[in-house]
């Protein structure tokens, strides 16, 4: 559903196979579903109706392709009667803020939140949560509308500026989310579930920078191996799986460690976006995200058999998620030689092309590119990590002129 994102190498895991696909999409990404290419495209118009489409073609599968197809998919696959998560909690897959009340329901530590839709709501969701703070969209992806704010001026600045104005997966802010803000380490935990358990497949520690009060996800490195502190993160993260109703297909779920012990980011009921490239993923970890998904759905037994092997990555994963830092027409990239010639460098992907305008912005989307690093040990990737985003920092990897 809404295959954009990293549910392209979805699709084309699921074509290795020798499977058809048939790719949905809501009318927000209509434009994406006349790009062409393989597999069957419809533009969903109606749930019923795309159902009835569905059923005709005895699909057996339903899975979201990016943030955006998280509720269309659990209301197909709830309409054809497939595999799917939990009915009763797929309200608090979709919102941040009921998602965080159900962890806590279900006896979670979590952080103090308010959901302000009003100016007036303001005061008293300072008073509750405290600065500093993060506000936020209820529902969107890749630090969509997120800042953090540490005055009261800034909450309220950010309030105005993003209440009820659209975000990134076509829908208006109706609300806006504020959240005590959580220091600490920043871990992703990547995971495919199937019959409620959870095998893990990817645990990085996230490097995340402020520019401008926006939370930026500059890398992420894997961890190779699990001490106690990422033991205690993964057991949380099991625990907010299970209370999110999480039984089969993909999650990530960022979770900060801090003082008093892992709290929730977020938990995401999809495969890690944005477009991923999976050939890294297969050398630093044995597979990808989006093969083990489909290895769940069309060979469980194997996956079964996966479920017993505890977590042992043969290499480290380095990501970054490169940044222009400029705006205007991109003339060259002329430190991607450099780059190339680090210690494990293994790819550079979804450059933007020599020519086009590009755009200084914060979010995790990958538009400016993405590079890889893969290595046995893990301070080289570190080290060939540090003087990447020192070449960013410095202007020395984009050669772009102002327009």
């Amino acid at each position: 559903m809404n295959p954009v994102s990293s549910g392209v190498f979805l699709s084309a895991a699921i074509r290795e196979r020798g499977e058809e696909c048939v790719l949905v999409y809501d009318g927000h990404f209509a434009a994406a579903a006349e790009d062409g290419g393989p597999g069957r495209r419809v533009v969903n118009r109606d749930v019923r109706s795309t159902a009835r489409l569905l059923r005709g073609l005895r699909v057996r599968h339903v899975v979201p392709g990016s943030e955006a197809g998280v509720d269309l998919a659990h209301r197909l696959a709830a309409h054809l009667d497939l595999p799917r998560n939990d009915d009763a909690t797929a309200s608090a897959r979709c919102d941040k803020a009921r998602m965080v009340r159900a962890l806590g329901d279900a006896g979670l530590q979590v952080p103090r939140q308010a959901l302000v839709t009003t100016g007036d709501d303001l005061p008293g969701a300072l008073d509750h949560v405290g600065l500093p703070l993060v506000a936020k969209p209820p529902a969107s992806s890749g630090s969509d509308g997120c800042r953090i704010c540490r005055t009261e001026r800034e909450t309220t600045e950010h309030f105005m500026a993003i209440h009820r104005r659209p975000n990134m997966l076509g829908t208006v802010n109706e609300a806006v989310l504020v959240q005590e803000y959580l220091p600490g380490t920043q871990y992703l935990v990547s995971t495919v579930s199937m019959d409620g358990q959870h095998h893990l497949h990817e645990v990085s520690r996230s490097r995340v920078d402020e520019h401008g009060g926006t939370p930026t996800r500059r890398h992420t490195i894997s961890c190779h191996r699990l001490g106690p502190g990422e033991r205690g993160v993964i057991a949380y993260v099991w625990a907010c799986l299970d209370a999110l109703g999480i039984r089969s297909g993909a999650a990530n779920t960022d979770v900060r460690l801090t003082e008093d012990g892992p709290r929730i980011i977020e938990v995401n009921a999809r495969i890690l976006g944005p477009t991923l490239d999976p050939d890294p993923y297969f050398i630093a970890f044995g597979s990808s995200q989006q093969h083990l998904l489909v290895e769940s759905m069309l060979a469980p037994a194997d996956f079964r058999r996966r479920l017993r092997l505890g977590y042992t990555p043969p290499k480290v994963m380095g990501k970054a998620f490169l940044r222009s830092f400029g705006s205007g027409v991109l003339r060259g990239v002329p430190g991607l030689e450099a780059v190339r010639r680090l210690p494990g460098f293994h790819s550079a992907t979804s450059l933007p092309e020599v020519g086009s305008t590009v755009e200084d912005h914060a979010l995790t989307t990958g538009a400016t590119g993405i590079v890889y690093f893969v290595h046995e040990d893990e301070p080289v990737v570190e080290k060939s990590l540090a003087v990447l985003m020192g070449m960013e920092d410095a202007g020395a990897l984009f050669d772009i002129t102002a327009v």
